[in-house]
């Protein structure tokens, strides 16, 4: 792949990863709500098990979508980075053949104008 594809494709991916980072978000927010749902059930004496469990859920959903949110986070550095680097391999390689042929083809010329002085 050329560079430009990479940094494309890459440029994808953390707009995946972005939208994964707004659901964590709003797992947040959830669970913040949660908690005051639960903060006002204790004030009233009311209704008080099903906003724990609520609070509970959302407590779970958001530590899950954290750790997730984690390990896929550290997978796709370590991807991109390992990408970048046999990108940047291969280019690195190809400018090098292309500068031995360019100086192949400049040796040849000065061969060529030394043969007919």
């Amino acid at each position: 792949l050329k560079l430009s594809d990479t940094i494309r494709y890459h440029m994808r991916d953390t707009n995946a990863a972005k939208d994964l980072l707004y659901r964590r978000l709003r797992c947040l927010a959830n669970y913040e709500k949660a908690n005051k749902e639960l903060d006002l059930a204790r004030a009233r004496n009311k209704d008080v098990a099903q906003a724990e469990n609520r609070q509970q859920d959302a407590c779970t959903t958001f530590e899950e979508m954290s750790k997730t949110a984690k390990a896929e986070l550290k997978l796709q550095k370590e991807r991109r980075v390992a990408h970048f680097q046999k990108s940047l391999a291969e280019m690195a390689e190809l400018e090098v053949k292309h500068a031995k042929a360019h100086a192949q083809m400049l040796r040849q010329t000065i061969q060529a104008i030394k043969a007919e002085n």
